[in-house]
């Protein structure tokens, strides 16, 4: 019988792993599409073909370092609400936020704002349906975790409605602008979004990631970390805004990508257990790689047309949400 790895060997080799995964993603991203690339054709140099194959990575390039940033905050920001809901069918989606987010980039363009608008608008609506969820889902000055979830289901019943009546008088044009984004597209990428999402993904996985060890005190009981010295109410509001803000800017910079919360969370507890410490860093690094994956897929599998790549994650995502409600009714 092999000897046990000690603990943090083990979160080593996972975020070895993982590391290792998202670079072969990384890899795939810049090699597949409409016009394949080799690694020799990236390193060629000098000639015609070696300017070309370079100019196509340099497009790519955005895209990848985009979807790095959206898959991973949409894969922590799941895992941290499923450890806070003690809910495996729990995401950020089902919280309103991606709603919200819908709803300020739809009446951003109804106003005819240029699209340079549209991902403030949509961050604008992120924050302003997480503030109104938090305040529904409070009783007796604290912030209840079952209200939350219907709070949510009532925030996503209006922006649904909202978004329906704003197609419902929008142009041609502006109305197929609108379907197409939230659907999920990263075609849009360029190094300036890159740098705007960055700080968002960076503070709102940094604070989740620090409140990893408060996580797993919640799963003994809320009244249980209390017990242990948690301030149970603070660390519930810093999660769930933390999560929100991640989801939030995700949408805003590259639409509405469904599952992601959802899948890879529950793909990652597999290998890592349910040490939350261990499962956010890892759903991280897988979440950034799946989106990587399925953004080429979403290139090259009818080029030159695109497939939206909320339509590929979520032909991923629909079948394990069936299965994990079947498993959990």
């Amino acid at each position: 019988m092999a000897p046990e790895l000690p603990r943090h060997a083990s979160r080593g080799v996972e975020l070895a792993g993982g590391a290792l995964l998202l670079l072969a993603a990384i890899w795939l991203g810049l090699s597949v599409g409409g016009v394949p690339l080799s690694l020799s054709d990236l390193w060629s140099g000098a000639g015609e073909a070696g300017e070309t194959a370079r100019l196509i990575a340099s497009l790519r390039a955005p895209r990848v370092l985009l979807a790095v940033l959206v898959g991973g905050s949409l894969a922590i920001a799941g895992a941290a609400m499923q450890a806070l809901l003690k809910n495996p069918l729990a995401d950020p989606f089902l919280l309103g936020t991606s709603g919200g987010a819908a709803a300020g980039a739809a009446l951003a363009a109804m106003a005819g704002l240029s699209p340079l608008f549209s991902p403030g608008a949509a961050f604008a609506g992120a924050a302003a349906a997480s503030l109104a969820v938090a305040a529904l889902a409070r009783r007796g000055g604290r912030l209840d975790l079952h209200r939350l979830l219907l709070a949510g289901l009532i925030a996503n019943a209006f922006f649904s409605a909202l978004l329906l009546g704003v197609f419902s008088v929008a142009s041609g044009e502006a109305a197929r602008a609108m379907l197409f984004w939230m659907m999920g597209s990263l075609a849009d990428a360029s190094p300036g979004k890159v740098a705007s999402l960055l700080p968002y993904a960076g503070a709102g996985a940094a604070a989740l990631l620090l409140s990893a060890a408060r996580l797993n005190l919640f799963a003994v009981g809320e009244e249980n970390a209390a017990a242990l010295g948690v301030n149970t109410e603070r660390w519930k509001g810093i999660v769930f805004l933390s999560a929100s803000l991640l989801t939030g800017a995700a949408v805003a910079f590259a639409g509405i990508i469904g599952f992601v919360g959802l899948l890879v969370p529950h793909a990652v507890r597999a290998v890592t257990g349910n040490d939350q410490r261990r499962l956010l860093p890892s759903s991280g690094l897988a979440g950034a790689a799946l989106l990587v994956a399925a953004d080429a897929v979403a290139r090259a599998a009818f080029a030159p047309a695109e497939l939206p790549i909320g339509a590929v994650t979520a032909a991923l995502g629909a079948p394990l949400f069936a299965w994990l409600l079947f498993r959990n009714a």
